[in-house]
């Protein structure tokens, strides 16, 4: 364990996004932060073992999230911080595969693991199977139903707020209403509930604005983009928005509305990968919400630190979404 002590200033040394550490201490001191206690080695046996259970392995925006997750989790092996980890095992964006994989984490003896969750409903069972068995269980990204009251914390974003600010988007560029269409990500997933739930907060109130689609497209570019060539079908020159719960989505659905002479639709997703943000720069796409993918793996892997050092962490840890507009975009292009 001194080891480990001693290596955690290379650790911090790599987090590129935010120290958890530090903003805990600070906010905990403000009174702002629920701080809990933890045990590092949860099954007494002189190791620590961490598991990462991914929520796939293809996303455009989980693949920076697992990159930086394998290097991070390699370095801390390799620094003595932890022991063992189980490399990247694949969720396959399945409720069910995410529980067959918390199964080979609490076999594995593992003392933390971190899930991205498929699922609200279908990965929760991944989550408490995993708490009863005494993991200290980080959840990042999106929650599932047990998250708050059996997960050790949370590390992700308000997809509320982020849902909100694709609406005020629409409301702000579109002044004089008009319809729009809604793609979904997977139904049931939190970041799917919450940012309906926003978009709807904001345009709700706004009679101008008609809700004349609520698509099922699944996360998936193109199914947005077959959704868009329907509705410029069906409303034509009335169809003013569509809003998407992701960035695949809300490129694609652009690209097809561009294709067919409707460059004036606007289009705004969330994530701000690499592509919609080349998009904006290019002046094909007026917008999008990042979302700090890298920044809530930081902060859950810091959480293992933390834990590790002080025996102590946050319950709940928010990283801001921030909108990227064609003032801003050079800050976050690679």
């Amino acid at each position: 364990m001194k080891k480990k002590l001693l290596a955690l200033a290379c650790v911090f040394s790599m987090v590129a996004s935010m120290s958890f550490t530090a903003f805990a201490d600070e906010t905990e001191a403000a009174g702002d932060v629920e701080m809990v206690e933890a045990t590092a080695d949860v099954n007494g046996d002189g190791k620590i073992i961490v598991g990462y259970i991914s929520k796939n392995l293809t996303d455009p925006f989980h693949g920076p999230i697992n990159e930086y997750a394998q290097k991070t989790l390699d370095q801390m092996v390799e620094d003595g911080v932890i022991d063992e980890w189980t490399g990247i095992l694949d969720g396959n964006t399945d409720g069910p595969t995410q529980i067959d994989r918390s199964a080979d984490c609490i076999a594995k003896g593992c003392d933390f693991v971190i899930i991205l969750p498929c699922e609200a409903v279908a990965s929760d069972p991944a989550v408490t199977s995993m708490a009863e068995a005494g993991i200290n269980v980080i959840v990042v990204n999106s929650k599932t139903e047990s998250t708050d009251d059996v997960a050790l914390t949370y590390c992700g974003s308000d997809d509320v707020y982020a849902g909100e600010l694709l609406g005020q988007w629409v409301l702000d560029n579109c002044p004089d209403g008009g319809k729009f269409l809604h793609c979904n990500g997977v139904l049931g997933n939190s970041a799917q509930i919450q940012r309906t739930e926003g978009m709807h907060n904001i345009l709700d109130p706004h009679p101008e604005f008609e809700m004349v689609g609520d698509e099922d497209t699944q996360w998936k570019g193109d199914l947005a983009a077959t959704a868009a060539e329907n509705y410029i079908g069906m409303y034509g020159d009335e169809l003013v928005a569509i809003i998407c719960d992701n960035d695949d989505m809300s490129s694609a659905a652009q690209t097809a509305c561009n294709s067919m002479g409707r460059s004036d639709i606007i289009c705004v997703g969330v994530d701000g990968n690499q592509h919609p943000l080349e998009m904006i720069r290019d002046g094909e796409l007026k917008g999008t919400v990042l979302q700090d993918g890298v920044g809530q793996m930081t902060a859950g892997i810091d959480t293992i630190v933390q834990v590790i050092n002080e025996g102590k962490c946050a319950k709940n840890v928010t990283v801001p979404f921030v909108m990227i507009t064609e003032e801003n975009v050079g800050d976050y292009l690679k």
